[in-house]
């Protein structure tokens, strides 16, 4: 039975890790040769990835260990092996994790037009990286010396935290911070100048997270399996597997939106054209320029602007090179501006 359970949860992970290693590779390329445009978002996302690579290495170490096997089978240097193992999975969860959260925030910042939204976007990653690294420096204080962690002989002196309640309290948060990172964005998605159905395609697109947030909260119920089980070397299968299972649904789900451009070949031809459609509050004003023309010259047959009440624009997240003209839309630095061009909004990202 242990073998057949370490063997799931062995091959859940790797399997997973190559899909999100994939669309990774995906991101990335859609970025640099489509959109020809990185970000910190993507850098964060290449962070996660790499850690859950670490992480998954560190899962073998566990499983040549005798992770899944009753402690009373275990050796003394296998069963410390294993603990110390899983203080280094605890600092690449956490680390993981936030580097998940702080992608998908930097993402929200390409689209942030109205500053409350910007505002609560960088509120939230300053409380990200603030708990990240509470999170960082309990796990090295959870036992006073740290080597006590490890001590099966009880000849270690010192004292050890309630790792119980820390692992709760920690993994409760990480779940009301994925409800709110999945809720921030959907007023700014819903007064996007765009067809409803298209509004609530980009509501459910955003809001894929949600099957990160389901597995965060069956992994809760596998701490709680781990926690108070009596031979925990048995039991940290499930932790594991869930972890494996919440990190790369996280990966995923953050990095499919950035995909777009690279399926839909109405996107692309948008992107090529290197132009987006801007709205105020007052009226709409549509914008772009001739990608590589050197010249400011417009399309004279193009549509004026229409009034348009309670709406705003996407911001022009292809060009991080970008500035605000006297009417509030973003345009790029130089002078190749076509004042009269239709554009797309999603197009950028």
């Amino acid at each position: 039975m242990g073998d057949q359970t370490r063997d799931t949860c062995i091959g859940v992970s790797v399997g997973l890790t190559i899909l999100s290693a994939i669309i990774v590779a995906l991101r990335l390329y859609t970025r640099i040769f489509i959109v020809q445009n990185t970000g910190k978002d993507d850098i964060a996302m290449v962070v996660a990835l790499l850690l859950t690579i670490a992480y998954l290495i560190v899962i073998f170490v566990c499983r040549n260990n005798g992770m899944g096997l009753s402690g009373t089978v275990l050796t003394l240097d296998q069963m410390t092996t294993q603990i110390k193992a899983t203080l280094a999975i605890e600092i690449l969860y956490y680390v993981l994790i936030t580097a998940i959260k702080v992608s998908i925030m930097f993402f929200y910042l390409r689209i942030a037009v109205i500053k409350r939204f910007e505002q609560l976007c960088n509120g939230t990653i300053y409380f990200l990286a603030i708990w990240c690294v509470v999170c960082i420096i309990v796990c090295f204080a959870q036992c006073i010396p740290l080597h006590k962690m490890w001590d099966l002989t009880g000849q270690v002196q010192g004292t050890c935290i309630n790792t119980t309640a820390f692992f709760y309290t920690t993994s409760s948060i990480a779940i009301i911070l994925d409800v709110w990172i999945l809720a921030l964005p959907v007023p700014t998605l819903l007064k996007v100048q765009r067809p409803r159905r298209e509004k609530f395609g980009l509501v459910a697109i955003f809001g894929l997270g949600i099957f990160s947030c389901i597995a965060s909260i069956v992994r809760l119920h596998s701490i709680r399996i781990y926690t108070e089980s009596k031979d925990p070397f048995f039991d940290a299968i499930p932790i594991n597997l869930w972890s494996m299972v919440e990190v790369n649904l996280g990966i995923l789900c953050a990095s499919i939106p950035a995909t777009k451009a690279l399926f839909s070949k109405a996107q692309r031809d948008r992107t090529k054209n290197g132009s987006y459609q801007y709205h105020s509050r007052e009226r709409s004003i549509t914008k772009g320029y001739e990608k590589g023309s050197g010249s400011g010259h417009g399309n004279k047959n193009s549509s004026a602007g229409i009034v348009v009440q309670n709406s705003f624009p996407l911001k022009n997240v292809e060009s991080l090179n970008t500035r605000k003209d006297g009417d509030g839309a973003w345009r790029r630095a130089d002078s190749d501006v076509d004042e009269q061009q239709l554009v797309w909004p999603e197009s950028r990202v």
